[in-house]
């Protein structure tokens, strides 16, 4: 049973509401002060973490049971993009595991056939019949990078240093091709050897795990993690925060290692980039004359540190034994996109109130886009809100699920806030 092994920390919440607001040291503003998207939508307990400590504890102790429920518990439990916020706001007072909580009833109703949900069916299915999530051939999977000259790892005698992989919706969602356009000209312009593994590149597999389909999760990583392996590259890098969190932080944790463990390193594409401008491999050449807001992935940030690999139990007053080193949230990839932006001439970058391991989730995570639209959109268009009092014009981000559902925000509050991914900038800065 999926629940038993967080029994402990769904127990011992104390309902003091921490995991709905930012953490008070924290907050700027009243208006700006929440950090649950569930709950703000929901608007009654359940929706929030201690709500859902309570689902899980009354599901193990028999107070609760699927069959007179399971339309309730399964829109309650699939109605949040799982972004963390709460369970970094809870590590700074109680150190209760709460992703492990909301990912457990997840893989419970997994495990009972009551979910996957119809809409995230589509996606599993599609990723069995086509490798990705959107139901389009292999074959189309590299359309982007003809006539660029990119080495294919899948051929036989090819090989690079570096790994890119593109990912599901940059190489087939119409008009965010533009970003593995830029990321190959950035590469190259830098002098990397690099390649991608074109119609071979299979989904990370992610969104299998996110919603709870552990078994399928599982299968996908096998094959992608052979697939790795056979490239001979040590190193890959990625523009999707998800790609990057799955082969970082759930491949490792499906192996029971640490990240620094895996046979690879992983790096999201403003990591590496960072890294070639320090190196002086990359110089900005032009003025890029605006006011911009970056919006922080959850998958990139919060939810972007390694996996660290514990095996124990807790003991008196929740002491770990042996101690484990938990995520916090803290130590994400919030620092390289704003060194970038920072370097860029002429770009001033404003900040909103809600950032780094604090920031208001775009809505989109954990299957919940797919399922449940209309809270996704209403996320979204709190955060459009928000970046509109930084006084920005423009959001700029590194993840094509917030850059879809933020558009969406915009259009649906009828907004003039524009939505670019950080490499549109990156590219006019270099002007190639």
């Amino acid at each position: 049973m999926a629940l038993e092994k967080i029994a402990y920390d769904a127990e011992h919440c104390q309902r003091c509401s921490t995991c709905k607001w930012s953490h008070l040291w924290e907050i700027k503003s009243h208006r700006f002060s929440r950090n649950c998207p569930s709950l703000v939508y929901g608007q009654y307990d359940a929706y929030a973490a201690q709500g859902k400590n309570d689902i899980a504890t009354g599901l193990l102790k028999g107070e609760l049971n699927w069959e007179e429920h399971k339309d309730t518990l399964l829109e309650v439990i699939y109605r949040c993009p799982v972004c963390a916020a709460c369970d970094t706001n809870c590590k700074r007072i109680m150190d209760l595991d709460i992703i492990g909580v909301l990912d457990a009833l997840r893989e419970e109703a997994c495990e009972k056939g009551y979910a996957p949900l119809p809409a995230h069916k589509e996606f599993i299915t599609s990723i069995n019949q086509y490798d990705n999530v959107w139901k389009q051939p292999r074959t189309r999977r590299a359309n982007w990078a003809k006539k660029m000259g990119v080495k294919d790892l899948s051929k036989s005698g090819e090989t690079a240093e570096v790994l890119y992989y593109v990912g599901c919706t940059y190489a087939y969602k119409p008009g965010f091709d533009t970003v593995p356009k830029a990321t190959a000209k950035i590469l190259q312009k830098a002098g990397i050897d690099f390649g991608i593994l074109g119609a071979k590149e299979v989904c990370c597999g992610g969104i299998s795990d996110n919603i709870g389909d552990i078994k399928s999760f599982k299968e996908i990583a096998e094959k992608n993690l052979g697939m790795f392996k056979s490239t001979g590259a040590k190193k890959i890098i990625t523009n999707c925060p998800g790609c990057f969190m799955t082969f970082s932080e759930k491949y490792a944790r499906i192996q029971s290692i640490d990240t620094t463990a895996l046979p690879y390193t992983v790096q999201h594409s403003t990591q590496f980039i960072e890294e070639l401008i320090n190196n002086g491999k990359l110089k900005f050449k032009k003025n890029v004359n605006k006011q911009i807001t970056w919006h922080d992935p959850c998958h990139l940030g919060r939810r972007g540190e390694g996996y660290k690999h514990w095996e124990g139990k807790r003991t008196d007053y929740g002491l770990f034994e042996p101690p484990r080193d938990m995520n916090r949230g803290a130590n994400g990839v919030y620092d390289a996109p704003r060194n970038i932006l920072k370097a860029i001439p002429g770009l001033k970058l404003v900040e909103m109130e809600r950032i780094k391991e604090y920031s208001w989730c775009c809505g989109s995570g954990g299957g919940a886009k797919s399922a449940y639209p209309d809270f996704a959109l209403a996320t979204a268009k709190e955060r459009v809100e928000e970046a509109e009092a930084s006084g920005a014009g423009t959001i700029l981000t590194s993840c094509p699920w917030c850059e879809a559902n933020l558009t969406d925000g915009i259009d649906g509050s009828g907004s003039k806030m524009k939505v670019e991914d950080i490499l549109d900038v990156v590219i006019e800065a270099l002007d190639i």
